[in-house]
């Protein structure tokens, strides 16, 4: 008898923490916009554009990626996310060499830090408002 009472309260709270998860392609809001430009800015090799996938619970945005054609460029694969925040970028690229490239562009205190890890070079550099901080070699 405890065994069935268990499996019907389990059920019943997975039930209730069930969240609906929508998607929709349009075009980013100010804050969205505003961070890509800046970290634009800085770090040019992270795109500006206006498309972006929002990722909602209940009308609140839960994540965000950019849409961004990878045809005529450097890239095999292009991600690019944006924290519900805006306050974090996370990007994710492989070029054409086969490097893959990743990490993220942090605002702190008004500064635009960016970590990247570079898996064909072996490499972690730290880069502030587009200056190179620290270059560590793995």
């Amino acid at each position: 008898m405890k065994k069935y009472i268990l499996m019907f309260c389990c059920m019943f709270t997975l039930v209730s923490f069930a969240q609906n998860i929508t998607s929709k392609s349009e075009n980013a809001n100010v804050a969205q916009y505003d961070l890509l430009k800046k970290v634009n800015q800085y770090y040019p090799d992270i795109s500006l554009s206006e498309k972006v996938v929002n990722f909602y619970i209940n009308d609140k945005i839960i994540d965000t990626k950019q849409e961004f054609s990878i045809q005529d460029t450097k890239f095999k694969s292009y991600k690019l996310g944006i924290d519900s925040d805006n306050k974090k970028v996370l990007f994710d690229f492989v070029t054409d060499d086969n490097a893959k490239i990743y990490g993220d562009v942090t605002v702190f205190k008004g500064n635009y830090i960016r970590t990247t890890f570079n898996e064909k070079l072996g490499q972690f550099e730290v880069m502030i408002n587009g200056e190179s901080v620290l270059l560590k070699k793995f």
